[in-house]
């Protein structure tokens, strides 16, 4: 099977482009960060913070399979509808794959939300960009998220409109009821992946006041594709040429950074 691109191999990319070519050969490299249990529970309370966005969108159809041919073509069966929201939608250009956490199809035009446990203000969202115009370090992972679900979306339906989206913990509001986060147990399931699964119901009460925000940002996509690195190279650039490389089976040269202390790509 042909090696496919996420959004996941995009953002390390972005990051270092040689771990691209020790993505598929996990022996070969090693990283501290990898077992971070700091790590593993960002990752399970993300899946708490998606179970929640959920329950915001009552006619979303979740796609629950976890093979990728199965999921490209549930995904294709149920996107010819004029309107339909979905949960973990997957979709392929060339060897570009992504699946969506949410996405929303209206004639049109397709919405995409990229959930994520991380908490923002109204204050908070003019940091996302610096007085250089360029995104803040703190958000470009992130938008890089996102950023590569919406090119591989414009590749696919160029004739839709697409806008970008970030649902995020908002700190201007209080949660309606008590416990709410308790409802939602975390377990592992045979392949490490973290499950959500409902202690007690969700009650109409619990979802009366939405406690994530969504935040567009088709603008700060723009700014990261423009972005240039110190050889003059925009990341949209990076991007195609990584990409490449990657696909042909060929390792990016490493290139040394104060960063690099954590890894063994030299």
């Amino acid at each position: 099977m042909a090696k496919l691109l996420t959004k996941s191999k995009f953002k390390m990319a972005l990051e270092c482009p040689t771990k691209l070519w020790y993505y598929d050969r996990p022996d070969e490299y090693t990283n501290k960060l990898d077992e971070d249990s700091f790590l593993k529970a960002l990752a399970e309370g993300g899946a708490q913070v998606e179970a929640l966005a959920r329950y915001y969108f009552l006619d979303g159809i979740s796609i629950e399979t976890s093979s990728t041919k199965e999921a490209l073509e549930r995904t294709q069966e149920l996107i010819q509808r004029d309107s339909v929201t979905l949960f973990e939608a997957s979709f392929q250009h060339q060897n570009y794959f992504l699946r969506a956490d949410i996405l929303q199809k209206r004639p049109g035009h397709i919405k995409i939300i990229e959930v994520k446990a991380k908490s923002i203000s109204k204050k908070d969202e003019a940091k996302m960009t610096t007085k250089k115009g360029t995104v803040s370090s703190e958000w470009r992972l992130y938008i890089a998220d996102i950023a590569f679900q919406k090119w591989v979306l414009e590749q696919l339906y160029p004739s839709f409109t697409i806008s970008s989206y970030l649902m995020l913990v908002d700190k201007d509001t209080i949660c309606p009821t008590d416990g709410l986060n308790q409802k939602f147990l975390v377990q592992k399931d045979c392949n490490g992946k973290a499950i959500v699964s409902l202690t007690t119901p969700i009650t109409e009460k619990d979802i009366s006041i939405k406690i994530l925000r969504e935040v567009n940002v088709d603008y700060h996509i723009e700014l990261l594709w423009k972005e240039k690195n110190d050889e003059g190279q925009t990341v949209k650039d990076q991007f195609h040429h990584f990409s490449k490389i990657y696909f042909s089976e060929q390792k990016f040269p490493p290139k040394a950074k104060k960063e690099c202390g954590d890894c063994n790509c030299l």
